[in-house]
C-alpha cells in the first residue's frame, strides 16, 4: 500500500497506482502431464534372485491414474542342490498403469513381454549352450508413493507375477526330486521415481 502526504503542488493532482510492488501473486505451479523416471528392481528367492533396471515414459492422466511404458534389464541367477548354477539376461519391454485411490497409494498392472537368453553351467564349471526364448509375464503391485501431481513422485512397491510361465525372470527356479526343472513364484520389489517435464 502507498501513502502519500499532502501535495501543495496542484500541477501533480493524478496519483499513479500502477507501480503496486505488493501486488498479490495469484501464479499457480504449471501442471505437467508427461513423465519420464525409472526404477530399481530386485527378487529374493531359494538360492537366487533378480536384479535389474527399468526406465520408464509416462503420462498422467489426471490425479488419479498414470499409464505408460517401461524398458527393462533384469539379470538373474540361481544355484541349485546339485550344484549346477543357472543364469538369466532379461530384456524386456512392458505397458503399465497405477491407479492411485488416494495421493500415497497405488495400485499397478503391468504385462511384460520378455526376451530371455539363458545358460546352465554345470558342477564341473562347464557351461551349456545358450538358450532363447520369450517370456511374458503380469505383474500385480501395491505401492506407497510421495507424489506430487504434475510435478515429480517417488515410489516403493511389491508385486508378483500372476502368470505361471516358468521361463519368467521373477519366478524362483529348482530341480524337483526327478531333476525336472520347475519354477515358484518370488516377491517384486521396486523403488524408483518419475519426473513430470512437460
Amino acid at each position: 500500500m502507498h501513502v502519500f502526504a499532502q501535495n501543495t503542488d496542484n500541477s501533480n493532482d493524478q496519483i499513479d497506482f500502477s507501480n503496486n510492488d505488493y501486488q498479490a501473486d495469484t501464479t499457480q505451479p504449471r501442471l505437467h502431464h508427461y513423465f519420464v523416471g525409472g526404477n530399481f528392481l530386485a527378487g529374493f528367492g531359494n538360492g537366487g534372485g533378480s536384479f535389474g533396471i527399468n526406465p520408464s515414459i509416462g503420462y498422467s492422466i489426471n490425479q488419479y491414474v498414470d499409464v505408460g511404458v517401461g524398458f527393462n534389464g533384469i539379470y538373474s541367477y540361481q544355484k541349485f542342490y546339485t550344484g549346477e548354477k543357472y543364469r538369466t539376461w532379461n530384456l524386456g519391454i512392458a505397458p503399465f498403469a497405477r491407479v492411485y485411490p488416494v495421493n500415497f497409494l497405488f495400485f499397478e498392472a503391468s504385462f511384460e513381454e520378455n526376451f530371455v537368453t539363458s545358460r546352465t553351467i554345470n558342477q564341473d564349471g562347464s557351461k551349456q549352450p545358450r538358450q532363447n526364448y520369450i517370456a511374458p509375464s503380469l505383474i500385480g503391485s501395491i505401492g506407497y508413493a510421495t507424489r506430487i501431481y504434475g510435478q515429480s513422485s517417488f515410489f516403493f512397491s511389491v508385486g508378483m507375477d500372476f502368470l505361471n510361465n516358468i521361463n519368467s525372470p521373477y519366478r524362483d527356479h529348482y530341480l524337483d526330486n526327478n531333476g525336472v526343472l520347475r519354477s515358484s513364484v518370488q516377491p517384486v520389489i521396486k523403488t524408483g521415481f518419475n519426473i513430470n517435464l512437460w
